[in-house]
């Protein structure tokens, strides 16, 4: 392998390590209200284990969103605040919903892995559609006014 590819590609990886870093900070301090009600959710043991997937599972979605690794369209920069609310909102309800849904599929099915595997699914997409949920949601709102 040349050097300079051998470099890109460590560039890339870097980047995209960058990326998510930030992309957990933000999800993880904008979802703090849902984490704190979800610690009253029931199996502990499930809810804990579907959440910490759920947000683990953010971050790298972000972050791979977010540097454009796969493409879903525009993303607001992390300390974008005309969306910060709709950011946290969103965040919050996937985090919370798939941190639930996969506990509970979990308790349902007995299958330990349902508790990783559903919210890693659903996360990925749920995530996917934000940038088209800023664009309807800013749509909406200049229409409104």
């Amino acid at each position: 392998m040349e050097s300079g590819v051998f470099t890109k590609a460590i560039k890339r990886v870097d980047r995209w390590l960058d990326l998510v870093f930030f992309a957990g900070w933000e999800v993880s301090v904008l979802v703090i209200p849902t984490l704190w009600m979800l610690l009253a959710a029931t199996p502990p043991e499930a809810v804990s284990l579907s959440g910490m997937t759920a947000l683990v599972v953010s971050a790298a979605a972000v972050g791979t969103y977010r540097g454009q690794y796969v493409s879903t369209g525009s993303w607001p920069r992390p300390g974008h605040l005309p969306t910060l609310p709709l950011r946290s909102a969103y965040y919050s309800l996937v985090v919370g919903g798939t941190s639930l849904l996969g506990a509970a599929v979990q308790v349902h099915s007995g299958w330990f892995w349902a508790g990783i595997v559903v919210p890693a699914i659903v996360v990925t997409g749920a995530l996917a559609l934000l940038p088209t949920v800023v664009e309807r949601v800013e749509r909406t709102a200049k229409f409104t006014l």
